[in-house]
């Protein structure tokens, strides 16, 4: 089975906000960088994975970030 990024990316689309949140927090720990970085992004992921949690921030689906991101890029070309 081939399966790709893109594949994965779209099936983790159709999870809870709450699953993808443990899927971070479970694929974080396995990616090797620089140790001091790591540590400070894991940090950071966990912070902002806690105010998700918590309600002080309020989550955008994935689909329309990218349709802003588009209407963005699409603006700058037009420019």
């Amino acid at each position: 089975m081939n399966v790709t990024l893109d594949t994965v990316f779209a099936e983790a689309l159709t999870l809870s906000d709450e699953t993808r949140l443990q899927l971070v927090e479970r694929l974080i720990p396995t990616i090797h960088g620089e140790p001091s970085l790591e540590a400070e992004q894991l940090e950071e992921v966990r912070r902002r994975i806690n105010e998700v949690r918590s309600g002080s921030v309020e989550t955008v689906p994935g689909e329309e970030v990218f349709r802003e991101i588009e209407k963005s890029l699409a603006s700058r070309r037009s420019a």
